[in-house]
């Protein structure tokens, strides 16, 4: 019997050599195998990273475009709103222009009425201002022919041709 404990504790000691030496085995398996987890965890984080990097880069170059345009449509905005503003203005000024001027002809629609109706009325002669203005209207007038030819030769006078040589005509 005692040979076979002795055989057993041999056994038993055979055994737990055995199994310590799986459990080191397993153990730098396990080792191995976070290592190469950790370095591939390492990889696939770099190369997200890169990824990012890149990403980044081009969300920065877009921004600095967009930064650029924005820029570029305010200057804009502040031309147009200036030029909106002088139209406005304008606008304004040809409204008043229009008013006035509206105000101006009914005023001389008025005037001419008035001049008619007194000079209807009264049977008085013409004021010195609208006598004088009939007047020159009537030295304008052409009165003959005779008088419309030298007004045309006049014209056509120049002080190159002193006066009416014909021929150069």
């Amino acid at each position: 019997m005692k040979s076979k404990q002795a055989e057993d504790v041999i056994l038993l000691k055979q055994k737990v050599i055995h199994l310590q030496s799986e459990l080191t085995r397993y153990k730098s398996k396990l080792h191995e195998y976070e290592q190469n987890d950790i370095y591939r965890k390492y990889a696939a984080l770099k190369s997200e990273n890169e990824s990012l990097k890149d990403e980044l880069e081009q969300v920065e170059t877009k921004i600095k475009e967009l930064a650029k345009k924005l820029e570029e449509i305010t200057a804009e905005n502040v031309v147009l709103k200036e030029l909106a503003l002088q139209s406005e203005q304008r606008y304004e000024e040809l409204t008043q222009a229009k008013q006035e001027k509206e105000e101006l002809q009914r005023q001389l629609t008025e005037l001419k009425k008035y001049v008619e109706t007194e000079q209807n009325e009264e049977g008085k002669p013409d004021s010195w201002f609208i006598h004088t203005l009939r007047q020159q209207n009537a030295i304008i007038a052409p009165s003959s022919n005779k008088s419309q030819v030298n007004v045309n030769h006049q014209l056509d006078s120049s002080p190159f041709t002193f006066g009416g040589n014909e021929e150069e005509k």
